[in-house]
């Protein structure tokens, strides 16, 4: 049996393996009746993240303050566009060379 050093408040799960979280923990995390919550083991530890009702609504606009993703992906598309054009001018260069008959001396 594992003792937590940090617990605060305690639950225990029921005949049908249901758990009730504490008001505080509720409050807290504002979580109301009819939340979503996503379950994970990580170690030895169970833990709930609640869902946000809303996914898509939550996820718009996540990334206003950050990189321009759209900036980025296209400076990238440069960069691969460059190589490619350079790994195809010396195959190119390659393949005249093969072609053009050497001069033989006399």
């Amino acid at each position: 049996m594992v003792l937590l050093e940090n617990y605060s408040m305690t639950t225990t799960l029921s005949e049908k393996r249901q758990i009730s979280i504490p008001k505080d923990l509720c409050d807290q995390l504002r979580v109301q009746p009819g939340t979503r919550i996503a379950w994970e083991v990580e170690g030895n530890k169970l833990v709930g993240r609640p869902l946000p009702a809303d996914i898509i609504a939550h996820l718009t606009g996540i990334y206003q303050d950050g990189p321009d993703l759209v900036a980025g992906l296209l400076a990238n598309r440069r960069k691969d566009r460059l190589m490619s054009d350079r790994k195809l001018a010396r195959a190119r260069k390659v393949a005249d060379a093969k072609r053009k008959p050497q001069r033989r001396k006399s």
